[in-house]
């Protein structure tokens, strides 16, 4: 009886060993189409995506929750969107991207005279989006996912942007700023810390009288085994030209401010 208990627990510890250790999967799916402004032009709108998902290793409740909060908050912005399925919503955000160019360029090439030899590369739009797993934080089970975005639908530039998020992979809930810092934490000491932070990533071409303010933490951040990471969009805090700014913090410099 002895040895029988011996080996049900030796079992029992490799099958929760086993849970342990069961790694995510992920995939992706790309693709890329070119509209043209009139048939045989070489001017018209480029459209590409590439979008990693969870693909296995976690249970299907919580990859649909991950998988779906990506396309509906990412990808195609639509709260009433309830698939998960990630082929298909990059298919949808194709079709939409797409529709209407030739009609909408069509009618500025008309409105503004536009003289496609000397002025046509402003009808060259395009549309781009694509998503990956980073860093995770393993002593947390938490994940970070970055979602990276360009348009272009004419004028002097046009606009990038990267959004982060952090899911829990024990529920496939998003991690919120409410569930990192404390109620009552110091915001004004950690504006200043991540204003520090700031500073130190800008280029010597680059000066602190080019931002607009101190910067705040806010729900743009990402997370490692090493620390959390605030992400600054163009305008946010500094000029365009300035792209966009990180502030990177150690678990060990966040611990007075911590849950």
């Amino acid at each position: 009886m002895k040895t029988f208990r011996t080996l049900a627990a030796a079992a029992a510890a490799l099958l929760l060993l086993g849970a342990c250790t069961h790694e995510m999967k992920t995939g992706s799916v790309s693709d890329e189409r070119f509209v043209p402004l009139k048939e045989g032009s070489e001017i018209g709108l480029t459209a590409d995506y590439n979008m990693e998902y969870i693909s296995g290793g976690l249970p299907k409740d919580v990859m649909d929750r991950i998988n779906g909060t990506l396309i509906r908050r990412d990808l195609l912005y639509d709260d009433e969107w309830t698939g998960t399925d990630m082929r298909e919503a990059c298919k949808h955000w194709m079709e939409v991207s797409c529709a209407g160019y030739q009609d909408d360029a069509g009618s500025l090439l008309e409105d503004m005279e536009v003289d496609l030899d000397d002025d046509g590369w402003m009808l060259n739009w395009s549309y781009s989006v694509s998503g990956r797993f980073a860093e995770r934080c393993k002593a947390r089970g938490w994940q970070s996912y970055c979602c990276s975005s360009t348009d272009y639908t004419g004028g002097a530039h046009g606009m990038f942007g990267a959004t982060w998020r952090v899911f829990d992979l024990a529920t496939g809930e998003e991690v919120e700023q409410g569930d990192l810092l404390a109620d009552d934490y110091d915001e004004e000491a950690l504006s200043d810390l991540l204003y520090e932070k700031v500073l130190e990533g800008l280029d010597e071409e680059e000066s602190a009288d080019g931002l607009f303010g101190t910067p705040e933490p806010n729900e743009n951040f990402s997370v490692s085994d090493e620390g959390v990471t605030w992400h600054y969009n163009p305008y946010e805090i500094a000029p365009y030209a300035f792209g966009v700014l990180e502030a990177t913090l150690t678990w060990e410099e966040l611990r007075p401010f911590l849950k």
